[in-house]
């Protein structure tokens, strides 16, 4: 794991190469800054419905212009509009905070610097994102990213469920590389898309969990476990190892689909602006801008 300095860093450069939230394909502007609106009556600046006047209405509620085209009195009612809530969760695992050369981030620090750079952009127009299950709780981390990075670093990596999301989140985001067992995680999605809750499962692998590029007698090693097996003629494994693999990702997409969720995955070697870019793209088009 990174210094907690150099993941902020990290975090600040990509946000600032990130365009703002919203400005790309399926971006809906709302009335007011961090508001969204709730398809009911309520507080809000857009235009939702006209209904007759009631006595607990005051003068100043009529419509005037509305009402002189007849005998009755018309009340224009506002959309209501409240701040969005984006939820983020980071796996904990020590096999999650893992990377295969030191050149290299482990899979938990890329995925904390995405997830928090896309939280700072997100909240730019005044919504909240947090971390489920964080101590600092929801905020505006576009000016605080210090706060969530705190909360992935103590995410409880004994559970690689995520814990419940805040009432009001709308739209959460899930970053491992899923390969623990599906039926807990595939429970807790299904529960939270029963919910109406949005969300993104975002796999981060290491490149050598994508490659294999392993030949000849090869030690493996489950980190934060005292596990290990030697193989031997580990080329021999390729093929099958590989054919495993997509049948995970097969099964990731095919979980998300059906209950209309996204997935996304991102190579620990590759840059993660254009990861970035993406996770900010699907947000707005799954109605978060």
């Amino acid at each position: 794991m990174e210094s907690f300095a150099a993941l902020r860093a990290h975090v600040e450069t990509l946000a600032a190469a990130l365009p703002p939230f919203g400005s790309g394909s399926g971006y809906r502007t709302t009335a007011s800054p961090g508001a969204a609106s709730r398809q009911r009556s309520g507080q809000g600046e857009d235009f939702w419905q006209y209904r007759s006047q009631t006595p607990e209405d005051t003068a100043g509620a009529i419509d005037w212009r509305r009402s002189a085209t007849g005998d009755e009195l018309f009340i224009r009612e506002h959309e209501l509009q409240s701040a969005r809530l984006l939820s983020l969760w980071v796996d904990g695992s020590a096999g999650f905070d893992w990377r295969s050369d030191a050149r290299l981030p482990s899979k938990a620090d890329r995925a904390r610097v995405l997830l928090t750079a896309i939280a700072m952009r997100y909240c730019e127009t005044g919504d909240m994102a947090g971390v489920m299950g964080g101590a600092n709780g929801a905020s505006m981390t576009s000016h605080s990213p210090g706060r969530m990075l705190d909360d992935f670093l103590h995410i409880d990596g004994e559970s690689r469920v995520p814990a419940v999301p805040e009432p009001q989140a709308a739209h959460l985001i899930l970053a491992s590389d899923f390969y623990q067992p599906l039926d807990d995680l595939r429970s807790w999605i299904e529960r939270e898309a029963g919910e109406g809750r949005t969300g993104i499962l975002l796999q981060v692998v290491d490149p050598k969990e994508t490659d294999f590029p392993y030949s000849g007698r090869v030690r493996f090693r489950l980190p934060g476990t005292g596990l290990e097996k030697i193989f031997g003629r580990t080329e021999t494994m390729r093929d099958d190892y590989l054919a495993r693999f997509a049948e995970r990702q097969d099964a990731l997409r095919t979980l998300c689909q059906s209950v209309g969720w996204q997935f996304l995955s991102h190579k620990t070697s590759d840059e993660p602006l254009e990861t970035a870019f993406a996770l900010l793209q699907l947000l707005s088009v799954e109605g978060a801008g």
